[in-house]
């Protein structure tokens, strides 16, 4: 079976300073892949070049088989879906207007009565019903942060590419938007790429895992054997202690005294 997005030998540099080195791995239709690393590892670079907004140097990115950039702006949005770390605030819109934005590759003119009845139906998924009439501007960062993933599933893409997805949430909605996502995932065979500095959420919710490190795979696979004691230890620069909590891994860092 041909993999939903495949990478292929790709690197990217700024001038003299390389950022990814020779980057190759797949992702399957239904699965979740999350994307784990320190600050400046290349997980925002890769995000980018996932999302065509970044050529690579080398290397392909593979739509099942397509060359992304051999298709066009449009063809992409009807592809792949984006939830960024924050939501735009540039200018005045209501949640219903900020989510109907996602359906942009699929309409019209005007919205059809199934773009409304989609918006509406993520809304409600995702409890945000009662806030969709209220401007954006009005939200706090994490419901403005769990907005952005409704409007990426309106979008009904089979690709979503997440961008710390849980980074202005309270634990409660973390746990829920993460479970939400990986509902639709299942349901929909779709595909997710999800950068996040959670390892115990990263663990819990992903598939596999992509360990990355100054721009070269560290470690890929499933949590067990990518975020190993030794692993973070080279990586993060800590000693990381890993225990089980109700069958849910936790990673508690320290330093020797």
């Amino acid at each position: 079976m041909t993999p939903c997005l495949d990478i292929q030998s790709v690197c990217f540099g700024y001038k003299t300073r390389p950022v990814l080195r020779d980057l190759s791995f797949t992702l399957d239709k239904g699965h979740i892949l999350g994307l784990v690393g320190p600050n400046g590892a290349g997980k925002s670079t890769l995000v980018r070049i996932v999302l065509g907004l970044l050529a690579p140097g080398s290397g392909r990115v593979l739509l099942d088989g397509q060359d992304l950039r051999g298709m066009t702006p449009k063809a992409r949005a009807r592809r792949i879906a984006y939830v960024p770390q924050s939501a735009p605030l540039s200018f005045p819109s209501t949640v219903f207007e900020t989510c109907l934005l996602g359906r942009t590759p699929h309409m019209g003119s005007k919205p059809a009565p199934r773009d409304l009845q989609v918006v509406e139906n993520i809304l409600t998924r995702l409890r945000l019903e009662d806030f969709a009439f209220r401007l954006l501007s009005e939200l706090s960062g994490g419901e403005r942060q769990r907005v952005m993933l409704a409007r990426a599933l309106v979008q009904e893409t089979d690709i979503l590419v997440l961008d710390e997805p849980t980074s202005a949430l309270d634990i409660g909605n973390q746990l829920f938007t993460l479970r939400v996502l990986s509902e639709v995932v299942r349901e929909r065979g779709a595909t997710a790429l999800v950068a996040i500095h959670d390892l115990s959420l990263a663990a819990r919710f992903a598939d596999r895992l992509l360990l990355l490190n100054k721009g070269q795979v560290e470690a890929h696979g499933e949590w067990s054997s990518t975020l190993t004691e030794a692993s973070l230890r080279d990586v993060y620069g800590v000693n990381v202690e890993i225990g089980m909590v109700r069958d849910i891994p936790m990673f508690a860092p320290y330093e020797n005294r």
